[in-house]
């Protein structure tokens, strides 16, 4: 006789997680394999993921296939934005066989899924200028890998410490402001924990699968400085939007905008950062490898102005699904906000008091009065999770009924240890920095 067991159809989602972090600056990618460490049952189907790092040398050994893979997961922060930059220089010739690779993957049917700067990464980019001025938007708009017709949007994006107009336009460094800069928030009984960026409640399509289920048409989701998504007029990709910045989205609520930061250290200022990190890394032994990127952080001083940072970003698109034209139907799903990391309630961001010696490390902004965090902190840290494993179940082609539920993830002793070096500040400039 067959047992029920053995009657069951078994099926293992392959998941590559790109890991390079080409510029020393940190992301969110370790979060990824504990969310993807996850199985689940659909009537008489039983799914697994099992994920693995995938760096730019595997990539460009041919490693990145088919055969080996199913998706290609892109997180944000170090990873995304600065592959971003990165592979911005796209005439460089291993630049372009790395993009070769990727579409190659996609082309063949492997599904993508981008995060933040995953998805800016992979589009095209457009300003309010329509085409790209500033270096950094050129480096974004370069870096694209020519699959997705689906193209971000940024109002205004630069560096912002090197932006050459920075002192007189420090406004135009737009979404950099929410990237960078925030000192770690407070809640209503005092704890403090790292928040940068905003925790948004999207607009979400509750016919698209990923969203079947959903008991409401607002999802709270972090946001942590990504673009807005602009879908084509007319495409021979099939194209859906699956959320959208609401009407009041970010700048436009007093609570939730900032204002414009400037530096005015000049060449000593350079010095100072430089001097200050060495010693920094000498005292706490931290890698040698942080030091530029420290160096970024603790040039100084800036100052406050009276320019407030437009995303300009309500009603945008900031999520879609997207299928590649070809025979194979790959399937492609682009998110401009992080539901890997924890969200919060209540609260608004101020202005941090200057000093004589301001830099970007100690943070410009903080938010004050958050709600009191949960006792298990599944509230908040684990709640959006099902949305990464459904994101990756769909590009892997999962049939629509049997996505993975709809649950708040498991404080398990990974977590608990992530939650322990990512979320509550313990008072030094390293782990400030760390969580930038």
């Amino acid at each position: 006789m067959i047992s029920e067991a053995s009657q069951k159809t078994h099926r293992i989602i392959r998941v590559a997680i790109l890991a390079e972090e080409p510029l020393g600056w940190g992301s969110g990618k370790h979060y990824f394999p504990m969310i993807l460490d996850y199985s689940w049952e659909k009537e008489n189907s039983v799914y697994r993921f099992s994920s693995s790092y995938i760096y730019d040398k595997d990539i460009l050994k041919g490693r990145l296939t088919t055969k080996d893979f199913d998706v290609l997961l892109v997180p944000g922060g170090g990873v995304g934005d600065g592959e971003s930059i990165a592979k911005g220089f796209s005439h460089i010739p291993r630049v372009k066989k790395w993009k070769k690779m990727i579409a190659s993957f996609i082309k063949d049917g492997g599904g993508y899924v981008g995060i933040c700067g995953g998805t800016a990464m992979f589009t095209e980019l457009e300003t309010k200028n329509k085409k790209p001025t500033t270096f950094l938007e050129k480096l974004y708009e370069k870096s694209a890998i020519g699959i997705s017709q689906v193209k971000s949007y940024y109002k205004e994006i630069a560096f912002p410490l090197f932006y050459p107009f920075q002192y007189t336009h420090p406004e135009t460094i737009g979404a950099t402001a929410y990237i960078f800069s925030f000192a770690p928030g407070k809640t209503k009984d005092d704890t403090c924990i790292h928040t940068g960026g905003v925790p948004i409640d999207f607009e979400v399509n509750t016919d698209h699968p990923i969203f079947t289920g959903v008991d409401t048409k607002k999802v709270r989701i972090r946001w942590w400085g990504g673009p807005g998504l602009i879908p084509p007029e007319h495409h021979s990709n099939d194209v859906s939007v699956l959320a959208w910045y609401p009407d009041d989205a970010l700048t436009d609520k007093t609570k939730t905008s900032i204002m414009a930061w400037r530096y005015k250290g000049r060449i000593l200022g350079l010095f100072k950062g430089i001097w200050k990190a060495g010693r920094l890394i000498k005292e706490t032994g931290e890698p040698f490898k942080h030091f530029l990127l420290y160096t970024y952080y603790l040039v100084g001083p800036w100052e406050k102005t009276d320019h407030r940072i437009d995303m300009d970003l309500a009603k945008k698109a900031s999520i879609t699904a997207e299928t590649y034209s070809n025979e194979n139907k790959a399937r492609i799903l682009l998110c401009t906000s992080h539901p890997e990391y924890m969200i919060w309630w209540d609260g608004e961001i101020k202005e941090e008091p200057v000093h004589k010696y301001h830099t970007m490390g100690e943070g410009f902004h903080r938010w004050y009065d958050i709600k009191p965090l949960s006792r298990t902190l599944s509230d908040e840290f684990t709640a959006t999770w099902w949305l990464v494993r459904r994101f990756v179940a769909w590009t892997a082609k999962i049939p629509d009924k049997h996505l993975p539920p709809i649950e708040k993830g498991i404080m398990n002793e990974d977590a608990q240890k992530i939650l322990s070096e990512n979320i509550f500040w313990d008072g030094t400039i390293v782990n400030q920095m760390k969580n930038i």
